[in-house]
């Protein structure tokens, strides 16, 4: 159990070095010993649809194969975040979501009543942000917890 007066922080890692950096900065400039750091690493199977076209039937196999690649390619994110939580040498637990990226981490951030957020940025232009959509601007905009975007 959590004492109330600890941090609880959320920090939102896809594996990529954005959200390694946000890691170690946290880790190196942030973190108390007495933090308790959740790690969500969320897999969007978004990728697994954009396979099919609306009009076109999906078949039920390449769909499969697709979403068990990326099963594996989390695991292994998973296993790396293990592997990076113990080589920087903080106290963390990583827990996975399923879904939209930036409203998994919002949700999640308010069920485990967290105090922080923090999230690596890309650090994506206006105009490619517009078009592509950024998950560090949906959580700043939607959750109701502080949010720390990092950016290198």
């Amino acid at each position: 159990m959590v004492d109330n007066n600890n941090r609880k922080v959320l920090i939102a890692m896809d594996g990529s070095e954005y959200s390694e950096e946000a890691l170690k900065w946290f880790a190196s400039k942030v973190c108390k010993n007495d933090d308790h750091i959740i790690v969500l690493h969320v897999t969007d199977h978004k990728e697994s649809l954009s396979y099919s076209s609306p009009w076109l039937p999906v078949d039920p196999m390449i769909f499969q194969m697709k979403v068990k690649e990326e099963e594996e390619k989390a695991k292994e994110t998973i296993k790396k975040l293990d592997a990076l939580i113990k080589d920087i040498g903080i106290k963390a637990h990583v827990i996975r979501a399923h879904g939209n990226p930036g409203e998994q981490i919002t949700k999640k951030a308010e069920e485990l009543g967290v105090n922080m957020v923090i999230i690596g940025s890309r650090g994506l232009g206006k105009i490619r942000r517009t078009i592509m959509g950024s998950v560090s601007d949906f959580v700043l905009h939607h959750s109701y917890i502080p949010v720390v975007i990092f950016r290198h």
